[in-house]
């Protein structure tokens, strides 16, 4: 599982989310979309939490580049901002079919996208072989 956030406070809520609910799976994360880009490739994550303002490349411009990538086929894909949605509008071709939460509410609703893409979330986790 892998968050590409430049916010501090977001990774780690995200990783404490991570632990309480997912067991065995630690979440890597990298804070802007140059780095976020280049370790996607490396640990081709099941679950991808995504920044929309990030610098170097911003997560619509790296959402869009990895789907046309197979090896991301099948990742989920979620968009964590902190953007209205009127102001998400302008990269909307980019978020189609990636859940959007507004950061406020990432507590809430992160661990259920997480329970339905990872059915056994809180016994044995789901993890690609060879990454941890």
């Amino acid at each position: 599982m892998f968050d590409i956030d430049d916010s501090i406070h977001v990774q780690k809520l995200a990783a404490m989310l991570v632990r309480q609910h997912v067991a065995g799976v630690d979440l890597q994360v990298a804070d802007d979309g140059i780095a976020g880009l280049a370790m996607c490739g490396k640990l081709e994550p099941l679950v991808l939490i995504v920044d929309i303002l990030l610098l170097g490349i911003d997560g619509a411009t790296l959402i869009s580049s990895l789907r046309s990538h197979p090896p991301f086929a099948g990742s989920h894909r979620v968009v964590a901002s902190s953007l209205s949605e009127a102001r998400r509008a302008p990269r909307a071709h980019a978020l189609e079919h990636a859940p959007v939460i507004r950061k406020p509410r990432l507590a809430v609703e992160l661990p259920a996208l997480l329970a339905a893409w990872l059915p056994a979330s809180r016994g044995a986790a789901r993890a690609k072989p060879g990454v941890a």
